[in-house]
């Protein structure tokens, strides 16, 4: 399967406490790494409400395909992961959220402006 930038996959993505456990994440990383790695660069999703500086609260218009539940990008939780750890495909975010998720992560994870 391949993995494009701005897709939504199913993984098992790997907890701050080192528990793995299975969650949508978004690929963040461009097209050209994600096929040079064989893998991608993804930020978690989650459906538990939490306000914080590190979370980007998504609307159903926002993606391709309506998620099941309500969406918080979780923009301090990035991680590579191999194309090989994909369960399964759930759509896209919409180019222009996408950009704005990478602008906040740059900003408020990173402190670049």
């Amino acid at each position: 399967m391949s993995v494009y930038q701005g897709d939504i996959v199913e993984v098992n993505f790997r907890l701050p406490e080192g528990k793995f456990k299975p969650h949508p994440v978004i690929v963040i990383s461009n097209n050209d790494i994600n096929e040079y790695e064989d893998g991608f660069i993804a930020v978690m999703l989650s459906s538990s409400p939490k306000e914080d500086n590190y979370s980007y609260f998504m609307e159903n218009y926002m993606f391709t395909k309506k998620p099941k539940t309500k969406t918080q990008v979780r923009c301090h939780l990035i991680s590579l992961i191999p194309e090989s750890e994909i369960i399964e495909k759930h759509g896209e975010v919409k180019k222009q959220y996408l950009t704005e998720i990478i602008i906040k992560i740059t900003q408020d994870v990173f402190n670049i402006d």
